[in-house]
């Protein structure tokens, strides 16, 4: 019994280990999901009004980096050209 809560105790402070490490790349991550959903929500939408903006992975992956300035970009440059 006593070394099943010391192998419970060491794999507890392992995982908090590895969430101490990895906390801001998961972040950044979890942020670029979610910037490229809104993003590709948005394209969506402006596809269905008329917008000549298409919604592949260029256009998703220039709104999960540049979020919602990089899809009204998108939008100027669909408009300009």
């Amino acid at each position: 019994m006593g070394t099943y809560v010391m192998t419970c105790g060491i794999f507890v402070c392992l995982l908090a280990l590895a969430l101490i490490a990895f906390a801001k790349p998961l972040q950044m991550l979890l942020r670029m999901t979610v910037s490229a959903a809104a993003g590709g929500i948005l394209l969506f939408l402006g596809q269905n009004m008329g917008a000549a903006v298409g919604l592949n992975a260029a256009t998703l992956v220039v709104s999960a980096i540049l979020g919602v300035p990089g899809v009204v970009g998108l939008y100027i440059l669909g408009f300009l050209l």
